[in-house]
This record gives structure tokens, sequence and C-alpha cells, in this order.
């Protein structure tokens, strides 16, 4: 099958089209940033849980995963993987590595260092980091698809 030049530029003025679909849609309201942030904060502040309380905060933040992803389909269409390959992951490597940092010493500080507040300061950053994180993601992934 060979195709003509004219095909071809209609072919990829529609992935353009697509690309910058896909960028208008992917416009979050606050809450959604929010929910992700609330997800990661409450990871980061479980180490504070009994073992129960653990085991309930990680079944809570798998199901709030799976909401926020039915969210996203039933609101756009679409889930938009987080993870993707392009410049969203120099927002996303760095963002992933301070969280699991400041899980790292959120469980110290309960366990080994025995200073709760050192837990409960490691989430007050980590909803503001995770906010500006999703936002900043949602900034990059648009400019990448056009907007």
């Amino acid at each position: 099958m060979t195709m003509t030049y004219e095909e071809a530029r209609a072919a990829l003025a529609a992935k353009t089209l697509a690309e910058q679909e896909l960028a208008r849609i992917g416009t979050c309201p606050p809450w959604r940033h929010a929910a992700f942030a609330a997800v990661e904060t409450a990871l980061v502040l479980s180490p504070l849980a009994s073992v129960t309380g653990r085991f309930a905060i990680l079944a809570a933040v798998l199901c709030a995963g799976v909401l926020i992803i039915r969210s996203d389909r039933k609101r756009l269409g679409v889930f938009i993987n987080g993870y993707r390959r392009g410049r969203t992951r120099l927002v996303v490597a760095p963002l992933l590595l301070a969280v699991l940092a400041l899980y790292v010493v959120s469980t110290l500080a309960v366990f080994d260092w025995h200073l709760p507040w050192v837990s409960v300061l490691c989430a007050a950053i980590t909803f503001p980091a995770c906010w500006f994180g999703s936002v900043m993601w949602q900034r990059v992934f648009r400019r990448e698809l056009g907007l």
C-alpha cells in the first residue's frame, strides 16, 4: 500500500487535531489535583496509624485510585496515565522520588526516631507538592500536545 502526499498530509492533520482535542479535554478541575494530592498525603501519613489502620489506608488509597480513574473516564471519556512517555516524565520522576523520600522519612520518624510530628510535617509538605506536581504535569501535557 502506498500513500500519496495528500493522504499523508491529511493523516498528519488528523493526528494533530486528535492531539489537540486530547489536550483540551485533559484539563482537570482543581478538585482532581486535590484528590491526587490527598491520596499521596494519606500514604505519607499512614505510618502514624496502627497496623490495621495502615491496611485500611492502603485499601482506601486503592479504592480512591479506582474512583479517580472512573471519574476521569466518565468526565473526559478517557483516563490519561500519568506515567506516559514524553516530557511529562520530567515532572513525574522527581515528584515520585520526592513522595518516596517523604514516605521513608515519615516511616523512620514514627518507627525508629519516635518523632510522630515529623510524619505530620512530611504530610504537610506532600499535599502542596503533589498538588503543584499535578498542575505542572497537566501544563506540560497540554504544551506537549500543542495547546
